[in-house]
């Protein structure tokens, strides 16, 4: 066989070392024949398509499209100018054009983490023989590919289908119906070879309990993809993950996003950031200098100069219950103080900023700022190192809890199961609510109570969507005409594939 080389395969994913072990091993100039015969280059080779999620939520990213898309964010023009660039107000607003740069990074991140699984599946299925846990490792990417193809056709609808690496050929476009049964397939077709355990091992992984998270999402989801009621299939995919016993909701609140917070069991399906490894402009976790300013970046003990951007939109601010202590562990507004707890005169953030628009642009002090994520103050950032070391979680148990609940009430089932749960009633209890009665658990109650508890986590567009609020007046945004509940396919990527067609709303 001729010799092939895989050239520097960076691993700054936690995959197995142990969840404070961030270290990297970079191969390069590996032989193909030696990687394919040795398990523990397999393994870790696997993580090239992990890798690929730490592009999610960064600036322009297909998290920033699905929130800006959403009534949970805004990015208007502020009173020194800064972010007067429309690109923000236009996919608020839903005028959506082919030629946005973010339906095109979010369309790339989808499409080319499928390419990266398709990768690993060749290199691992290429081995010349089998090694412990070669099964596994095909497993989790085989699931990993369902994920970015899940992202692709809840903001895409029809999407290219590729799934052989060595096929050069340009891919077929396929439609949500069949890439429904796919993504369904590669799933259970795999799912108990994952890991079932929720372990320091497993972490940062597609586990079993990813997986069936993964699945009820898609099932969920059904009815307004395919026409199709897959409800009971959810209520059976959370319960999956339920009865598993390896997820606990967390004492706090905060404990979900603190600096250092792979050791929260509510945990399901995190990406995990670092200082040291996940430093550049494309994968470091920087969401504070997305949202504070000057005066924040001093309290927090923060050198990197933030760009006093994202904000909450003031109606999303007003959903959350006064008594509601989500509230303030998730925004910044009100009075703002100093480093040693000095009240900043003349600084107050007001956050519900009703007569401003995008554009007439905003006061400095308009908009609450997101803290939801805590930030790093321990003297690791410098003003070239911006990226911190909370990990993001795309998927986590109160999600989960939350889905099970809404499974029941679609069927008209009694909710019982869940509200009766110790856990799901920790979600309101921790955050200082009364949990819910079984009458007070109604869908409406459910989408406020999903907005505030998975706020910027990247699920309310998809949740609003579901819910029949997508077409909706909200801040800045009238209502909408037409339903654009499917993103146009990129100008850049539609020109050079003639098996594509554009989505009909954009023709």
């Amino acid at each position: 066989m001729k010799t092939k080389y895989i050239p520097s395969l960076l691993l700054a994913v936690v995959l197995g070392a142990g969840c404070t072990d961030l270290s990297e091993d970079v191969y390069s100039q590996i032989g193909f024949d030696q990687l394919t015969q040795d398990e523990h280059l397999l393994s870790s080779y696997s993580g090239k398509a992990y890798i690929r999620l730490q592009e999610y939520c960064t600036e322009q990213s297909l998290w920033t499209l699905n929130l800006q898309a959403a009534d949970e964010c805004a990015v208007p023009k502020n009173s020194t100018g800064s972010w007067a660039e429309p690109r923000y107000g236009e996919i608020q607003q839903h005028n959506f054009v082919p030629s946005h740069k973010f339906i095109r990074t979010g369309w790339d991140f989808c499409l080319r983490g499928v390419s990266d699984c398709n990768e690993v599946l060749y290199v691992t299925d290429a081995a010349g023989k089998d090694f412990e846990g070669k099964a596994r490792v095909m497993a989790e990417m085989h699931v990993l590919r369902a994920f970015y193809y899940f992202m692709a056709v809840d903001g895409w609808g029809n999407v290219p289908f590729s799934i052989d690496f060595t096929d050069k050929s340009l891919p077929e476009q396929k439609d949500r119906a069949f890439m429904f049964a796919f993504i369904e397939k590669e799933i259970t077709d795999n799912i108990d070879k994952l890991y079932p355990d929720n372990t320091s091992k497993t972490y940062g992984r597609m586990t079993q309990g990813a997986a069936w998270t993964l699945l009820a999402k898609l099932y969920l989801n059904a009815l307004e993809w395919i026409g199709t009621d897959r409800f009971a299939d959810a209520e059976t995919a959370c319960r999956k993950v339920i009865d598993s016993g390896q997820y606990v909701i967390a004492d706090r609140y905060k404990d979900n996003f603190e600096v250092g917070n792979q050791s929260c069991r509510e945990m399901v399906f995190p990406i995990p950031f670092s200082t040291t490894y996940t430093a550049s402009d494309h994968n470091a976790f920087i969401i504070y200098i997305l949202t504070l300013d000057a005066v924040n970046a001093e309290k927090f003990n923060i050198p990197t100069e933030p760009w006093n951007g994202f904000v909450c939109q003031p109606d999303f601010f007003q959903l959350y219950d006064p008594a509601d202590t989500r509230c303030a562990d998730t925004w910044l507004y009100g009075q703002q103080y100093d480093r040693a707890g000095a009240a900043v005169a003349g600084y107050v953030i007001d956050p519900v900023f009703v007569d401003n628009k995008y554009v007439d642009g905003r006061a400095q002090t308009d908009g609450a700022k997101l803290w939801k994520w805590s930030y790093q103050d321990d003297g690791k950032l410098t003003s070239d190192q911006a990226g911190m070391d909370n990990h993001f979680a795309l998927f986590r148990y109160a999600d989960v809890l939350l889905m099970y609940a809404e499974s029941l009430l679609r069927q008209g089932k009694a909710v019982a199961p869940a509200t009766g749960m110790a856990d799901f009633q920790k979600i309101r209890t921790r955050a200082g609510l009364v949990p819910f009665t079984d009458a007070q658990l109604t869908l409406d109650a459910l989408l406020d109570e999903r907005g505030a508890e998975l706020a910027w986590e990247g699920w309310r567009r998809q949740d609003l969507i579901r819910f029949g609020k997508w077409n909706t007046a909200w801040w800045a945004k009238p209502v909408t005409a037409k339903d654009y509940k499917l993103y146009p396919i990129p100008t850049e990527r539609l020109s050079v594939n003639p098996n594509l067609d554009q989505n009909p709303d954009y023709k």
